[in-house]
């Protein structure tokens, strides 16, 4: 199976009602500590739902964590977490891979708001970029929901909810400097006019970054800095006509500038690599009765990727096997409704449409459109001690080649269900299971270069104990999941794929946040087999053992904290034989509220400058110190 060189891949839709659609640089509601058992979810069953009540392994980053965290990219945030494992070929803006629950970068899906992230032609993840301003909370759920979310949800599901904020006109904003010249600028507006709430923001970063090939592995690479540049606009507008109608529309627009290094160039090459992405969506909400709800959601996004080499884009015949210029628009259709058909059972389900279309102008040119569309309907069910949750979709997803030339035609016509049961054992104790199946449709890239290719087909379960009590949320779960059909590439050129593997993850995965003496404690460990058993190989960039330990607490007005990752020994590549060594980063980080709003904060990362690699070959970043005045008004 190919794994780990590209940034995280799906396609398709999500099931999820549609949230606030909102951002903004830091009109956060959350307080200013976390809170271990916060609020209710949707990202389990598509409806809200309390955390302690929630059948599978769920885990929720709030703002104030995000804040607390200072970190600078969306996978630092997530790194520590259960079930997460992430790969980089660089430093920040470079390609970057994610895994739940040790499953190919690709089978995770990225929900923004209730709307499914859009894709590229290979199912790289754009949403890997946004800004951190924007996020007000994260909920990953882990483990196969492809019968909630459709196609690639199978090692688990990152649902992103962005700032809203409520209340008078407000500004806010953020500077922040650092290591390696980084500096960022965010800021942004919020108010309510005559019934609509605005929230505008826009931010630009930059950094002079560091070499991202270790030039006496690959000779051939550029030894100078490879720098990341960016900037970012958001718009949302949101109206609540009467009690039953509301609507709202989203905006957002972001362009990024990469460089980054080749192991086959020469060692004065600049190769650079820039992004344009923009997602507008729209949704109208209604309750047609006090039981039953219904969401209409309407989303446009596209991209544009340019790629060159000395100033010059890649183009046909320079045997780069790289496109100078690719394309892509998606757009999707939901309607997804709630009904409360009694008062312990809830019924949810809708429709769901989606065309996408890609092309490329390079060595490996394509043009590609890729169409789908899903029916799904879901149920939650209690009985005194026991919880039911049953879900199932019906998926239908159409590739083709529209210009002249080979046909490249591929229909994938797939179900999936999920099947889930809860137990209270009495006091804060609850016994949960799961079966559930799914699947991953080849990608535009994949039926381009072989059309019989056939999607790919997992069946998961899961047994899991909670506890949860006052300040205290611990989870202990074993899960398996076992993948047929598995798309493997030749590793030539012309690529060419074929349903030939059989993968099987399954371990166990542990989790506790609690409150010990004064100090805020996160604990996370994961123990796990990931196997490709077509060969016998570990699957590429995945650990059997990571672990992470966050503790924080307030002293004196200031808050300090400290934070742990570690992961043991890697396998690179599918390609080679190469074993990453394992690793132990420690980072520190304090806060202090100033005045009226102002909050001072700075952080020490990787503070014992440990060396190690994501990727055989690149650089990691070193020691680093960054300090961050933000304004928020209370």
């Amino acid at each position: 199976m190919k794994t780990g060189i590209f940034a995280v891949r799906l396609a398709a839709y999500p099931m999820a009602m549609a949230m606030s659609l909102s951002c903004g640089p830091g009109f956060a509601q959350s307080k200013a500590d976390s809170t271990p058992l916060p609020g209710v979810l949707i990202s389990a069953t598509g409806v809200q739902q309390p955390l302690a009540d929630v059948l599978s392994s769920v885990s929720v980053i709030t703002r104030a964590d995000i804040l607390r965290s200072q970190a600078q990219s969306l996978a630092e945030v997530l790194q520590g977490e259960a079930g997460f494992e992430f790969a980089r070929n660089g430093g920040p803006g470079a390609v970057t891979s994610f895994f739940l629950r040790g499953q190919d970068s690709i089978n995770t899906a990225i929900v923004v708001d209730g709307v499914r992230a859009p894709v590229d032609q290979i199912g790289s993840l754009l949403v890997i970029d946004i800004p951190l301003q924007q996020i007000e909370r994260i909920e990953i759920l882990r483990g196969n929901a492809s019968a909630l979310y459709g196609d690639a949800a199978v090692g688990g599901v990152i649902s992103i909810t962005t700032v809203s904020g409520t209340g008078a006109a407000q500004a806010a904003g953020a500077l922040t400097l650092g290591a390696r010249n980084t500096r960022e600028l965010q800021v942004g507006y919020a108010a309510d006019m005559d019934g609509v709430r605005l929230i505008l923001s826009a931010g630009q970063s930059a950094s002079d970054g560091f070499s991202a090939m270790n030039t006496q592995k690959n000779t051939s690479a550029n030894p100078d800095k490879d720098g990341f540049s960016s900037r970012f606009v958001a718009l949302s507008l949101a109206k609540k006509q009467t009690a039953d109608l509301s609507y709202g529309l989203r905006y957002q627009a972001s362009n990024s500038s990469a460089d980054y290094d080749d192991a086959w160039g020469v060692p004065t090459d600049i190769n650079v690599f820039k992004k344009d992405t923009s997602n507008l969506s729209a949704y109208v909400r209604n309750a047609w009765s006090t039981d039953w709800t219904s969401t209409v959601q309407v989303s446009v996004a596209k991209l544009r990727y340019e790629d060159s080499q000395n100033g010059v884009l890649y183009t046909a015949g320079d045997w780069s096997y790289k496109n100078g210029v690719s394309t892509g628009t998606q757009r999707e259709l939901r309607w997804a409704n709630d009904y409360q058909w009694a008062a312990n059972t809830l019924l949810h389900g809708g429709l769901a449409h989606f065309d996408a279309s890609y092309s490329g102008q390079g060595d490996a040119a394509y043009e590609m459109r890729k169409t789908g569309r899903a029916l799904y309907a879901g149920l939650t069910h209690t009985v005194e001690a026991w919880t039911l949750q049953a879900n199932a979709r019906a998926d239908t997803l159409t590739t083709d080649k529209p210009s002249a030339g080979t046909a490249a035609t591929n229909t994938q016509a797939i179900n999936s269900s999920l099947l889930g049961l809860g137990y209270r054992l009495g006091g804060a104790w609850r016994f949960n299971a799961s079966l559930s199946t799914g699947f991953r449709a080849p990608t535009a890239y994949e039926v381009a270069a072989t059309p019989a290719v056939r999607a790919e087909i997992h069946r998961s379960q899961e047994l899991g104990l909670v506890y949860a009590h006052a300040d205290t949320y611990a989870r202990l779960a074993y899960f398996d999941t076992h993948t047929d059909d598995a798309i493997n590439s030749d590793g030539g050129w012309p690529e060419k794929y074929a349903n030939v593997g059989q993968v099987q993850n399954k371990g166990l995965e542990a989790a506790l946040k609690t409150q010990v003496a004064g100090n805020a404690v996160s604990l996370t460990l994961v123990s796990q087999d990931p196997q490709n058993l077509s060969t016998g190989q570990r699957l590429a960039r995945r650990a059997r053992t990571y672990a992470s330990l966050d503790v924080s607490r307030n002293v004196a007005g200031l808050e300090i904290g400290t934070k742990m990752v570690a992961a043991d020994e890697r396998k690179n590549s599918d390609y080679d034989k190469v074993m990453l060594p394992g690793y132990t980063l420690w980072s520190f980080y304090a806060s202090k509220v100033l005045d009226a709003g102002w909050t001072l904060r700075a952080r020490i990362d990787n503070a014992f400058d440990r060396q190690y690699e994501l990727a055989s070959g690149y650089n990691t970043p070193g020691v680093g110190a960054f300090v961050t005045l933000q304004y928020q008004p209370k």
